[in-house]
């Protein structure tokens, strides 16, 4: 895959495509190595496992329950330990 990313005031912006594809997100690091004057490497360094991830995106998608009416999610789970 080839995509183009676009420099402007000192910042790198990398297309949506690529962000979505290599699973950044805020906080990790673009390490670039220059390999000659014209050309360069970039390599990822995470922020959090992918352990750490799969978790931080349980807890950001939106919780569905089969309970009536409107409830938050610590009564949903305050609930699931009772029964």
């Amino acid at each position: 895959m080839t995509a183009t990313a676009t420099y402007h005031k000192r910042k790198l912006y990398v297309p949506k495509i690529v962000e979505e594809k290599l699973g950044l997100v805020d906080g990790d690091k673009a390490e670039i190595r220059i390999v000659d004057g014209k050309s360069f490497t970039v390599s990822i360094k995470r922020k959090s496992s992918p352990e750490d991830r799969l978790i931080e995106r349980i807890l950001k998608s939106p919780f569905t329950s089969k309970m009536k009416g409107k409830t938050l999610k610590r009564e949903d789970y305050y609930d699931a330990g009772r029964s």
